[in-house]
């Protein structure tokens, strides 16, 4: 469990940092976060660009951002003694699937059949 919550923890750190170089805050605050526009030019074909690479900064952002949540959710788990258990039927998680996606909330056979 440790080398689970350590790897949690890791990924937490990492998109924590991922997500501030992203935003127009020093800090990431989950709650405010304002992606960064980044001015390419005043030309229409730069303006162009400038929305595109907008547009991508957004979606990378909100993936992140779910990732996190997954993340803080596993740790929550883990301190109240519920990490591990199948969302979807309430077995316990395989070992080597929580060791491989640690913010993972159904087994293979459940996750399998969405």
């Amino acid at each position: 469990m440790q080398q689970i919550k350590g790897k949690l923890l890791a990924d937490k750190e990492r998109i924590v940092k991922q997500l501030e170089e992203m935003t127009q805050e020093k800090t990431f605050n989950k709650d405010k976060v304002q992606t960064k526009w980044q001015d390419v030019g005043d030309k229409d074909e730069d303006n162009a660009i400038e929305v595109a690479d907008f547009q991508d900064s957004i979606s990378l952002e909100r993936g992140l951002e779910e990732n996190l949540e997954r993340i803080e959710k596993a740790l929550a788990q883990i301190e109240e003694g519920t990490y591990g258990i199948c969302e979807a039927c309430g077995k316990a998680i395989e070992a080597d699937r929580l060791i491989a996606l640690p913010q993972a909330t159904q087994c293979m056979s459940c996750s399998a059949r969405k």
